[in-house]
């Protein structure tokens, strides 16, 4: 099918219009990076990796998986990593956390999404899920190592906090 006249000149007004609209959202996304650096240079930023994570489950019995294999980024008050869950399956996760101090300790609450289980409570299920996060803890800070117990759905879970 040839294109010939006023729908040549469309396609490529569409085409330079595309182009422009990409342009723009590129120097649009570019500027707030900028901005974003300039004032992350400013601004205090507190950054910690969490690793391992044990758990014990307090509701329900069952062979769950204790080990979880944690790798975690925690920046300022943002959170996302993976874990192996208690059902043995890679679990990805990001959230939003809210904290308070107390001489040595840190209460603190994560809230977020996650995927990795096949239902939001329980084994049932398929493929995996987007289930809702909420991730309460209790970190001892005096040091850079720091040991935090938290909770995640009915499991405590008890990991190791690097403050860099």
């Amino acid at each position: 099918m040839t294109v010939t006249g006023k729908g040549l000149d469309h396609m490529s007004n569409c085409k330079r219009r595309t182009t422009m609209t990409t342009n723009n959202l590129c120097w649009a996304l570019s500027a707030l990076v900028l901005i974003l650096a300039i004032y992350a240079g400013s601004a205090k930023a507190e950054t910690a990796v969490l690793l391992g994570g044990w758990s014990d489950h307090l509701v329900t019995d069952g062979d769950y998986n204790e080990s979880h294999e944690a790798t975690i980024i925690e920046h300022n008050s943002w959170m996302a990593g993976r874990f192996t869950n208690s059902y043995d399956r890679n679990t990805w996760f990001a959230g939003k956390g809210w904290s308070k101090q107390w001489g040595n300790w840190r209460g603190s609450v994560h809230a977020g999404v996650m995927h990795g289980y096949r239902s939001c409570y329980g084994d049932d299920g398929d493929n995996a899920t987007v289930c809702p996060m909420v991730y309460p803890a209790l970190t001892y800070t005096r040091y850079a190592v720091q040991p935090q117990v938290g909770l995640l759905g009915e499991a405590v879970v008890a990991i190791v906090r690097i403050r860099l």
